[in-house]
């Protein structure tokens, strides 16, 4: 896409439409000024046929008056839209570029998500292509090595299964797509099959996962809202230390729930925390006895969830004390148990 030339037709397009526009109104303004002037001289020249001097020619002087009249008339006009010309050209380039940053913003989201895409891919594929090249040329593999090499290959290729499915995932919800079948939820029902989805992971880093929900319900589509909230939970126990506890628990403030999934984990530093949303961004871990799998897509996935269904999600962390991963979504409509207005 050649952005450039898409910025100059754009410009010459507008420029275009408001000389034609500047031009026919130029045109006009010029016969309604300068019929005045004629009818002026027409009159003139009645009285001096008719009154003054009859059968003789008028003196040229009235008609050399309107003729400059009209000609300044003109010369203004002429100036009036060179001025228009190139204040014109100039809100016009203004008035492309912004209709173009969009278009301009989303390529370059394309261009570098590609990139960093074929990064992605690249580096398991790299790392099975490795492993059978050297296997390769030790010769004859034994039967114990020949596993080795599989077993391994087939870990890179689940890494390539995973980062193709939220590739997919990604491309999805970018498109406002997946979102499904949208209906009343009870939210306390999504945590719970969030937590659900989670525990095993939990019970094998020995932390403790407890989940506190009111009587809340939220428009939107169940599957990916039970997936926004497994993500949040599945990154609060890969960046917890064993034997910690993470909590999710939900209120309500004014038309919107809140849901709070809370950690007291590494924590994220200030410098990664404003790129914790970029796509295939991963903060360092504090400790470097710790490796964290995962491609950097998850939260990406999540926010995009929240902003289908008109909400938002926010980090507040403080390093080495923990993380609160902070989900905002519209409550339904109509009212709580307790009577409280919730729309």
């Amino acid at each position: 896409m050649n952005l450039r030339r898409s910025l100059i037709k754009l410009t010459l397009g507008y420029l275009l439409i408001i000389m034609l526009i500047t031009g026919l109104l130029s045109f006009a303004l010029y016969k309604v000024g300068a019929r005045p002037f004629e009818r002026r001289l027409e009159m003139r020249q009645r009285i001096f046929q008719d009154d003054v001097f009859p059968g003789d020619v008028p003196p040229t002087f009235e008609s050399q008056a309107v003729h400059e009249a009209k000609t300044h008339l003109a010369l203004f006009l002429v100036y009036f839209n060179i001025g228009v010309l190139c204040l014109g050209g100039l809100a016009s380039y203004g008035l492309a570029k912004r209709e173009l940053k969009p278009m301009e913003d989303a390529f370059d989201l394309q261009s570098r998500f590609t990139s960093d895409a074929a990064h992605e891919l690249r580096t398991p594929l790299t790392a099975m292509k490795t492993e059978i090249e050297v296997s390769l040329r030790g010769g004859d593999l034994e039967a114990a090595e020949t596993r080795e090499l599989l077993e391994s290959n087939l870990e890179e290729i689940g890494k390539l299964e995973a980062l193709s499915s939220s590739l997919l995932k990604l491309a999805q919800y970018e498109e406002a797509v997946g979102r499904g079948e949208v209906g009343t939820i009870e939210l306390g029902a999504i945590l719970e099959e969030s937590v659900d989805r989670v525990k095993r992971s939990a019970a094998a880093r020995t932390l403790e996962l407890s989940h506190v929900s009111g009587d809340i319900k939220v428009t939107g589509d169940r599957p990916s809202l039970v997936e926004l909230f497994v993500i949040l939970l599945d990154n609060s126990i890969k960046y917890s230390a064993d034997g910690t506890a993470i909590t999710i628990s939900s209120s309500t403030l004014k038309r919107h729930a809140i849901v709070t999934v809370t950690d007291h984990g590494y924590g994220i530093s200030p410098a990664d925390l404003e790129h914790v949303f970029d796509r295939f961004y991963r903060g360092a871990v504090p400790s470097q006895k710790e490796q964290v799998t995962g491609h950097g897509l998850g939260l990406s996935i999540a926010r995009r969830i929240a902003e289908i269904h008109h909400g938002s999600v926010e980090l507040a962390s403080v390093p080495g004390q923990g993380t609160t991963a902070t989900v905002r979504l519209p409550l339904a409509h109509g009212k709580n148990r307790d009577g409280t207005l919730i729309s």
